[in-house]
């Protein structure tokens, strides 16, 4: 069995040489004039110093401090709903309208003991002066003051149930509506800027502080891509490393980051650390959810043979390039690839320094080679 199998493996190999050397033996003649010729680009194969580079799959979550879950501290009835899921909100726009009766009671009470204290108040005041005049006796002082402590007790009383209810600000400019909006009447508001991507309310129903988060509002203007990387790969991993982030929805796009955070501890089953990569997100292409694809630059490097990763093509499910072999001659040469990035890719085989190959109308080439096998 083991005899069998090695046969297999050898002559598995010495067919992968037969197809490299059969493409390595094909010259394309471009004609001098052509389309062809014209789109063609050279560059020179070099040597580089390159960053070691470390590869993990992703998740890409929202930035967790751009994050708002929003619900209602009280029971309420919806009354209307005045922003749309996917609308753009600002900070303090109101996303829904409310009415709650515990609200309306408790905003009552509080101005009913604010304008009892304020009443109280003045009426301690002139019974001070007048005693202090000797007009009105000791008796009439002590009582104005005992009513004014009263007023006082309640009031802050109130004011400390309704701070618990409603925003400062808006505690501090409370006064009877003039307008004849119910005062039972609130806002659920956005606290940052974004985009509102939940709304589970509708109109007419009922919502408590039990209710988990009915509207969420996320900035995608960042995002973080949470990397897995894996043990043996962690002394070269560092808060403050580069690294590129690409996903499948956007074919050959890249996203440049930089590692803000690797956790303390490894997952015991999977043997990896979780690093959080922030990533400036213009047009909030990347979702949270989507995976990615990651290389993360490491904090050693080395020297390599590199070739422009333009250079690079597919042919026969095979890695190629074109190289110059003349005048308007070029040789189609396989390669075999090492690590990538910075628009350069390592160059493990198939290649010299200082051979120069087609960085760009390697395509046209490659219509030309389909059809001269044709």
């Amino acid at each position: 069995m083991k005899f069998r199998q090695t046969v297999a493996v050898m002559i598995a190999a010495v067919a992968l040489t037969a197809d490299a050397f059969a493409l390595s033996s094909q010259v394309l003649n471009v004609p001098a004039g052509s389309d062809a010729s014209r789109q063609v680009a050279l560059a020179s194969v070099t040597r580089k110093r390159i960053a070691a580079q470390i590869s993990a799959t992703a998740i890409i979550e929202p930035d967790a401090r751009a994050v708002a879950q929003i619900a209602s501290r009280i029971p309420a009835r919806v009354v209307s709903l005045t922003a749309e899921p996917g609308q753009s909100v600002v900070p303090g726009q109101p996303l829904a309208i409310l009415s709650s009766m515990e609200l309306g009671q408790a905003k009552t009470e509080y101005l009913k003991a604010r304008s009892l204290e304020s009443i109280m108040s003045q009426h301690l005041k002139r019974e001070q002066d007048l005693y202090a005049k000797k007009i009105a006796p000791m008796k009439d002082l002590l009582e104005a003051r005992a009513q004014h402590d009263t007023a006082l007790a309640q009031y802050k009383a109130a004011r400390e149930t309704l701070r618990l209810l409603i925003p400062r600000g808006e505690l501090d400019s409370l006064n009877w509506t003039s307008d004849g909006a119910p005062l039972s009447d609130f806002p659920l508001t956005s606290p940052i800027a974004g985009t509102l991507v939940k709304r589970d309310l509708i109109v007419g129903s009922m919502i408590d502080r039990n209710d988990r988060d009915p509207l969420k509002v996320i900035n995608l203007d960042r995002v973080w891509v949470l990397a897995n990387v894996f043990e043996h790969d962690l002394s070269q991993l560092a808060v403050g490393n580069e690294a590129e982030v690409k996903v499948d929805a956007y074919p050959g796009k890249l996203f440049d980051g930089r590692v803000a955070y690797v956790a303390d501890e490894i997952d015991r089953r999977t043997r990896t650390v979780q690093a959080r990569i922030e990533v400036p997100n213009p047009g909030h292409l990347l979702k949270p959810g989507m995976f990615a694809q990651t290389v993360i630059e490491g904090g050693s490097s080395r020297e390599a043979l590199v070739a422009p990763d333009s250079a690079i093509y597919e042919v026969e499910d095979q890695k190629v390039v074109f190289v110059a072999a003349g005048t308007n001659r070029f040789a189609l040469r396989p390669v075999r690839l090492g690590v990538a990035g910075g628009g350069v890719v390592e160059i493990l085989s198939g290649l010299h320094q200082g051979e120069r190959v087609v960085s760009s109308g390697g395509l046209a080439l490659k219509s030309l080679l389909t059809n001269q096998a044709e």
